[in-house]
């Protein structure tokens, strides 16, 4: 008997056919005579008709056609315009159609039976054919049958291998794969080679609408995923559009959604999640209306979406019984339960979310475990026990070919791991033609966290310049995967970590200050405790004490020790450390507690900018903005001799007793220099810009730290014990 749902999914667009296996009598008479009256019962037009090996070609399609209303001369020599007549018809209306012993059928109407078998999927038929054993149709029918039958209990493996099978041998629909599921989904080169050739194959035998479409919009999916390239598969959504066919425009939406997974089109996605499940709902298309539920939870945790949880849930609750997607709501669950800081509960979330990837064959089940583990031990501050993990990981044969993020991760790990040489290296590897090279994907803005974090332990100002620009776009997005699978925060942290190691310290603050505030909004509690960290380095002072105070308990609270006793370590180098942060028209100076106003002198900037990079060496010519345009001509080589030992002896001397003497006997001898020209005309080297620069920036500074002394001369000894001058300058508390 067949079943009722077969009718029910048929009235809503979605038809199927049936291989019946018996020999002809009354059994066989008896059960196509039930399904002719459980056909009439739902409102369904019934036409029945047999096959005999001396019929015309095309037989029995010219009497189904005459059966349901249709021109029954209609068939001609061309088989594609055969098939698109036949599938014109049965789209109109509600029909079963039973074909008897299709397998004495002539070469032509068995042909054509097996295109509109292959376009049954899109139609509001029921075919039911028989046969006296069993026809290529019927293995082939019942492929394809089963496949979507084990898809849509999430054995995805299963439902693969059989559709690998239909397509071997040659059923058009089978090229699709997975049918409108996902991209990239075959990993392997040859076997994505195979993949994309059995969809031009398919298409190059020119199949009837609405199989061309779907074919086509799989490919243009394919294509744009691998280049990039986004104006290819929305063209082909718009070719789906106008078939007018459900099933179709809801596959085209969800590989259209998939091969847009990069953060510049989140809310593009977000809009294609939501018109999917519009559309599945509406056509019974059950398990791409929960797809597009998935899809539209990710979306909204990658917008920081306050709704994210609530459609999380009821994903959860409608996927109970889809193992496939399940998966998926399982690795979002992780990602939840690091966020709220519970480490190990989170741990055990995985391994339970990897068991279930496993079980149903998904390509990224060991992928998102391993990322779910990156993220857990590099907040728990542990990152560094996982370099050799991260490497391995970086040469899975599951990864896309454009897939980055686990080359960062591996130089962010080994950064952690004080491995720095191994850090450089893998950061070069993965920027070797320029940052902006490494292609937008659905794990870039992950990939920027940790490229962020290496250059700034590394003091590669050229990439953190670079990081920002290309960030700046999604300073109000969270760092999260387009799976949704980890969640580090507001983007603004990584802005202010760039800012900072370019030394532009005010716009850090900035940037980290709402990175606070946004990881709060996020209820992201470890990165809240790190980013109040991070903010507290930059301010310094007693504010970055109190800072760092509330991130030390949160992150004890919830299991970040080795982050929190670093933080406490820097916390107290803060005691006797100097800070200085502009608040026009004032110079704020913080040491030991205290904090006094300086006017905005000149060598106020410059210390400024000494004493935000500590240890870091600074170019004095590059703290006056100056440039070396060469030097000056200079005296007979002995005279520049004399000279020069004079100068390199005051300046010894100026440094151990800077005495006003000593000081202008040097000012004099220089201004002396720069009046005369020696023999040969050659540039001299001790009173260009370089060294004008020195003389500056040593001048600007000691009135800055004077005016110090008039408030405060405890923290005025103290920069000038750790403030060092020359040609290179730094601060060394």
């Amino acid at each position: 008997m067949l079943p009722e749902s077969a009718f029910e999914r048929a009235r809503r667009g979605t038809g199927q056919l049936f291989a019946v296996n018996r020999p002809a009598g009354a059994e066989r008479t008896q059960y196509l005579i039930q399904a002719a009256e459980l056909a009439r019962t739902h409102g369904f037009a019934v036409t029945w008709v047999g096959c005999r090996a001396d019929a015309p070609a095309f037989w029995p399609w010219h009497a189904i056609l005459a059966g349901l209303g249709g021109d029954a001369s209609a068939l001609d020599a061309d088989p594609e315009v055969c098939a698109q007549k036949v599938l014109d018809v049965l789209s109109a209306a509600p029909a079963l159609v039973m074909i008897d012993d299709i397998d004495v059928a002539g070469e032509e109407a068995f042909q054509l039976t097996q295109v509109v078998a292959g376009g049954v999927h899109q139609l509001p038929v029921v075919i039911v054919v028989t046969s006296t054993g069993t026809t290529a149709l019927d293995d082939t029918v019942r492929l394809v049958e089963r496949a979507h039958a084990v898809l849509a209990k999430g054995r995805i493996t299963e439902a693969r291998e059989l559709l690998d099978q239909a397509a071997r041998e040659g059923y058009p629909e089978a090229a699709l794969g997975l049918p409108g599921m996902w991209v990239n989904k075959f990993r392997g080169r040859a076997d994505r080679a195979l993949a994309i050739a059995r969809l031009r194959e398919a298409l190059a035998r020119q199949p009837a609408e609405p199989l061309r479409t779907r074919l086509t919009v799989r490919l243009a999916a394919e294509h744009a995923y691998d280049r990039r390239e986004t104006e290819s598969v929305l063209e082909a959504l718009e070719q789906a559009r106008k078939t007018g066919d459900q099933l179709t425009l809801a596959e085209a939406l969800s590989l259209a959604h998939h091969a847009l997974w990069s953060p510049e089109h989140n809310s593009v996605r977000l809009s294609l999640a939501d018109e999917l499940i519009t559309v599945a709902s509406a056509s019974g298309l059950d398990l791409l209306a929960l797809s597009g539920l998935c899809r539209r939870t990710m979306d909204l945790f990658c917008l920081g979406d306050p709704h994210a949880e609530r459609s999380q849930v009821e994903l959860a609750r409608r996927a109970s019984d889809y193992p496939g997607l399940l998966f998926f709501h399982a690795a979002m669950d992780v990602m939840r339960t690091i966020r709220a800081g519970r480490f190990a509960e989170a741990e055990q979330k995985s391994l339970a979310c990897l068991q279930i990837g496993l079980e149903v064959g998904d390509v990224d089940a060991e992928t998102f475990h391993s990322t779910h583990l990156f993220a857990i031990r590099w907040l728990q501050g542990r990152g560094g026990e996982l370099v050799d993990l991260a490497e391995q990981v970086t040469h899975s044969p599951t990864l896309p070919d454009l897939e980055f993020s686990f080359e960062a991760a591996l130089a962010l790990l080994a950064l952690e791991a004080g491995q720095h040489d191994r850090a450089r290296s893998a950061l070069h590897r993965m920027t070797i033609n320029g940052l902006s090279a490494v292609p937008l994907s659905s794990t870039w803005i992950t990939c920027m966290f940790c490229v962020v974090h290496v250059a700034a332990g590394l003091g590669d100002e050229e990439i953190a310049r670079e990081a920002y620009r290309l960030l700046e776009p999604f300073a109000d997005m969270p760092v999260v995967p387009a799976t949704a699978i980890v969640c580090f925060g507001s983007t603004e942290l990584l802005l202010g970590i760039a800012a900072t190691t370019f030394g532009e310290h005010s716009l850090a603050a900035r940037h980290l200050e709402r990175a606070v505030t946004t990881n709060i909004r996020l209820a992201n509690l470890p990165m809240t405790a790190y980013a109040r960290a991070i903010l507290a380095q930059t301010l310094g002072g007693e504010r970055g004490r109190e800072l760092f105070d509330v991130a030390i308990t949160d992150a004890n609270a919830i299991g970040m020790t080795a982050r929190a006793a670093m933080w406490a370590r820097d916390r107290d180098g803060l005691a006797g450390r100097i800070s200085i942060r502009r608040e026009s028209p004032w110079w704020i100076v913080s040491h030991q507690g205290r904090e006094i106003r300086v006017e905005d002198l000149v060598g106020m900037r410059y210390l400024a900018r000494l004493v935000a990079q500590p240890g870091v060496e600074v170019a004095a010519l590059e703290l006056v903005g100056g440039e070396d345009t060469g030097n000056q001509s200079v005296l007979d080589p002995e005279a520049r001799a004399a000279y020069l030992a004079r100068i390199r002896a005051l300046r010894a001397r100026i440094d151990d007793d800077p005495s006003p003497r000593l000081e202008a006997e040097l000012e004099a001898l220089l201004r002396h220099l720069a009046r005369e020209t020696g023999f040969g005309g050659r540039g001299r080297n001790f009173a260009g810009p370089a060294e004008r620069a020195r003389t500056a920036v040593r001048k600007a500074i000691r009135r800055a730290i004077t005016t110090i002394a008039a408030t405060e001369q405890s923290t005025a000894d103290a920069l000038s014990t750790a403030v060092i001058t020359g040609y290179r300058c730094s601060y060394r508390p």
